[in-house]
């Protein structure tokens, strides 16, 4: 249970330490200055974190302004090429989307 909150904390942390020093454009502006690494480090953290336990309303709302910021300003907002680079990156926890399907996987089926 300790450890639990304490990684909580830590993913709360990596969301909310730029809050100061946020651009005024930004969608969400607490994450502009947050760099990529630490948001692919935070959406994966979340990820092990939902597959594992329920999350209380804070975490799970910080968790999709990470995976959101994420889409936006890696993958130009395209959820699909998100979840293709989670599927290489989730590791041996990451199961809980295992069986979801896609847009591209429908195409890719489309004759």
């Amino acid at each position: 249970m300790v450890l639990h909150m304490l990684r909580s904390a830590a993913v709360a942390g990596l969301v909310l330490m730029a809050a100061g020093t946020a651009r005024a454009d930004a969608p969400r502006p607490h994450l502009a200055s947050v760099g990529v690494e630490q948001l692919k480090r935070a959406y994966l953290e979340c990820d092990r974190i939902a597959s594992r336990t329920l999350m209380d309303a804070g975490l799970a709302a910080q968790c999709s302004m990470v995976g959101e910021e994420l889409k936006h300003r890696v993958f130009a907002g395209d959820f699909d090429r998100l979840i293709a680079w989670w599927r290489e990156h989730k590791g041996p926890y990451g199961d809980a989307m295992a069986g979801v399907e896609t847009r591209d996987d429908d195409m890719a089926r489309a004759p």
